[in-house]
């Protein structure tokens, strides 16, 4: 039966019948051939492959924020952080520290109308290069938090890194021991050493951090063949950037918009004040990948990963783009979703062939899919 299952949900609700089936089940192979879901921030889970929609019991009293993989960050009314399994629905790390460190740079998670916490990463498990995990937080303000996660208990190392990474950050990722951060205006990348964890032992100033350059005549990638293929007039705009590890890789993703009539405003004139102020002599450039060895790479703004094609039924040297809920199409929160395959330089659209299975009723905030993938236990 379970073999004849192409839905993970089914598989899980199947297993969870009795004790027998759920060991029975156990000498089977899982059923690999299945997209991600996305996640959005209410605790709505849809199947994409399926295109059916499950629900997460989110506490009454905590927002929840995409942390990548399976995993949610949440954050209670009376300040207390936790981490939570997606599907298991219950918290699994308290972060006491870190509470009281977004305490006191005086951030309200319950205000979601500005997004006060735009981006929530969460390292491997412990290995060699980092022996406990971390928990990266940015926020809107330009703060960048960084904490330990240590079972119940211990007590966390947190620390804010702001004067670490003096610029507009687009995306953070910990890769082989270190965290990344990509500048948004001129994609300069730049790393710092973690230590092994250890954060009351970081560098004390950022005069040891990598870079790698950013834009250079030769990758302003103006000439890609979707853009090429669009008639739009007024020319296109980067409007989202993104750290993924492909195959060992650290590869960073564009993704272009048409740029619009009326572009003009603060936030714009102020980003472009970025600082590149540290040793370029250094420092290394990017290098235009020519595809993705057959692998595939699901992209979005909370959460991105990559992984074998095969391992998710999913097409080769392809890019999965999930777009926020725009308010033109309440109705598809997902309608600017699509597939954009490396090999030709096509865009497939729409991702689901008709509108999600997701009520229209969400708040605009929590309008954000993310990426998460369903571990088979």
């Amino acid at each position: 039966v379970l073999r004849r299952l192409p839905s993970l949900a089914d598989r899980l609700r199947l297993r969870a019948v009795c004790r027998a089936w759920r060991v029975s089940a156990t000498g089977l192979p899982p059923s690999h051939l299945h997209l991600p879901w996305l996640v959005f921030g209410d605790g709505t889970l849809l199947d994409v492959a399926n295109n059916t929609a499950h629900r997460v019991r989110i506490p009454d009293d905590a927002v929840c924020y995409s942390a990548g993989e399976n995993t949610f960050f949440l954050v209670h009314d009376d300040g207390r952080c936790s981490l939570m399994d997606v599907f298991s629905g219950t918290p699994v790390t308290p972060l006491p520290e870190l509470a009281a460190l977004l305490a006191a740079c005086n951030v309200n998670a319950r205000y979601e109308l500005l997004q006060p916490i735009t981006r929530v990463v969460v390292s491997p498990a412990a290995s060699a290069e980092l022996e406990y995990r971390l928990v990266a937080v940015m926020i809107r303000t330009g703060k960048f938090l960084l904490s330990t996660c240590r079972p119940a208990g211990e007590p966390n190392t947190c620390v804010a890194l702001d004067h670490y990474f003096d610029f507009s950050i687009a995306d953070i990722r910990f890769f082989q021991g270190k965290i990344y951060a990509l500048s948004k205006i001129n994609e300069t990348l730049r790393a710092l050493d973690l230590n092994n964890g250890y954060l009351d032992e970081l560098p004390p100033s950022p005069s040891c951090i990598d870079v790698i350059c950013g834009v250079r005549s030769e990758f302003a990638m103006t000439e890609e063949p979707h853009l090429q293929k669009d008639p739009w007039p007024y020319g296109h705009v980067v409007a989202g950037r993104y750290l993924v590890e492909c195959n060992g890789k650290l590869l960073m993703v564009r993704r272009w918009a048409r740029k619009p009539l009326i572009s003009f405003s603060y936030y714009s004139m102020t980003e472009f004040r970025d600082k590149d102020g540290y040793d370029l002599e250094r420092t290394r450039r990017w290098k235009k990948a020519q595809g993705l060895d057959g692998w595939a790479m699901f992209v979005s703004s909370r959460c991105s990963k990559a992984a074998t094609a095969a391992s998710h039924g999913a097409r080769e040297d392809c890019v999965y783009f999930a777009h926020q809920w725009g308010r033109r199409d309440p109705d598809n929160p997902i309608g600017g979703s699509g597939v954009y395959n490396m090999r030709d330089g096509v865009i497939t659209r729409p991702l689901l062939p008709e509108p999600a299975a997701v009520g229209g009723s969400m708040l605009w905030s929590r309008r954000f899919p993310a990426w998460v993938f369903p571990i088979e236990v």
